[in-house]
Formats: structure tokens, C-alpha cells, sequence
């Protein structure tokens, strides 16, 4: 099923996906969760960064990102795009993100939006407890998760909310803040998609 995934999103960046993608405002997909971001810099790990269009969005907020992204055609779109020295690349995927552990880095705010409707739920818990080891004590992993249906070419997994919060705190991370929104996309909000926006923070002395 990854592989269909990836493939999926390869697909799709040779048609219009990638102009989709960049047309969306961070600052407005962020909204709901952007008092959770410092305002002095920090270090952020955007997980399924895509074309980094949040990666530096965030960058040009002074903060240090770390731009994980597993399909190659996004990858590159995004380091020809948006080339900054506060955005490093890393080609990673959940739900071990290896490559990115092996960077030996902490970070005080993880990033993943649209990317956990593509984990089924097994990957999910591994994903938490990988989510924790990057994060700082005290630090924030923000979420957005998907509820409706996905495009043909990239399932996605159906994700309970609750389950999500309880697998979370089993690791050190409990949650602050939901809320949720419709769609920034208006193909998304015809179909009847809406987001939860999750945030879960480090406890001190998790695990």
C-alpha cells in the first residue's frame, strides 16, 4: 500500500497537483494551530513536507526546518522552489523516519499535515512513539487529520481521533488543543472532507 501511495503522489505531480499544492496559504491552513509555532525561532520538522510550500513559509519566520518528503518529484520541486538556507531536505518517510533520527537532531515543533490519513493504524502507533523521540521535552507534535475520502490514486486509511490521543499519551505526548475545520480545497469541501487539527505535547521525562 505505501508504494501504491508514493506512486500515487509521483503520478500526480506531472499534472496539476504541484500548482494545487503551492496555491494554498500556510498562513491560512495554519491558522487554527499557529499560537501553538514560538514566535522566536526554533526548529521544526515538517513530516511530508510535498513541495515544501509550509517548509518555507516557516523559514521565512526565522525558524530552522528539517523538510522530510519521500517522493522524489515533490522533493525536488520543493528544494527548486523554495531554496533557503533555514530549509534542509531529507528524502524520509513515516512511520520510522530513519533517515531523519540518523540526522542526531531534536525538534520543538513536528509538523505533519495531510499525512496521517495514509498510515494505517499499526503504523500509526510505531509513528507516535518515533514522533516522541524527535520531539524536545515540552516541545509540540501538530497534526492535521483527514475524515472523508482520499483521491483513487492515494488511499487513505480511515482515523479515529480518539484512538490517536490515547496511543499518544501511551508515549509521552498528550494532547493540548483540537479543532476542527472544513477544507481549504474546494473539490475537498464539495466532497464533504473536514480536518481535525491535533496538537500533542511532550511530556517531561517521556518516553
Amino acid at each position: 500500500m505505501r508504494s501504491e501511495i508514493l506512486k500515487g503522489y509521483e503520478d500526480a505531480a506531472n499534472g496539476d497537483f504541484i500548482a494545487r499544492v503551492e496555491a494554498i496559504s500556510s498562513a491560512d491552513l495554519l491558522a487554527r494551530v499557529i499560537e501553538h509555532i514560538p514566535k522566536q525561532p526554533c526548529r521544526i520538522l515538517d513530516v511530508g513536507s510535498g513541495t515544501g510550500r509550509d517548509a518555507a513559509w516557516l523559514a521565512s519566520l526565522a525558524h530552522t526546518v528539517v523538510a522530510a518528503e519521500p517522493v522524489d518529484a515533490l522533493r525536488q520541486a520543493g528544494m527548486a522552489k523554495h531554496a533557503s538556507p533555514n530549509v534542509s531536505w531529507v528524502k524520509d518517510a513515516l512511520p520510522d523516519l530513519s533517515r531523519t533520527i540518523s540526522l542526531g537532531q531534536t525538534f520543538d515543533i513536528v509538523l505533519l499535515s495531510a499525512v496521517w490519513q495514509h498510515l494505517g493504524d499499526a503504523d500509526r502507533k510505531v509513528a507516535l512513539s518515533v514522533l516522541r523521540s524527535l520531539t524536545v521535552d515540552g516541545g509540540k507534535v501538530i497534526m492535521s487529520i483527514r475524515h472523508g475520502a482520499g483521491a483513487p490514486t492515494r488511499p487513505v486509511f480511515p482515523a479515529n481521533v480518539e484512538n490517536t490521543v490515547r496511543w499518544a499519551q501511551a508515549v509521552g505526548l498528550s494532547a493540548v488543543d483540537r479543532t476542527t475545520s472544513r477544507s481549504v480545497q474546494s473539490g475537498n469541501r464539495q466532497a464533504g472532507v473536514t480536518w481535525t487539527w491535533l496538537v500533542l505535547q511532550a511530556q517531561i521525562g517521556g518516553s
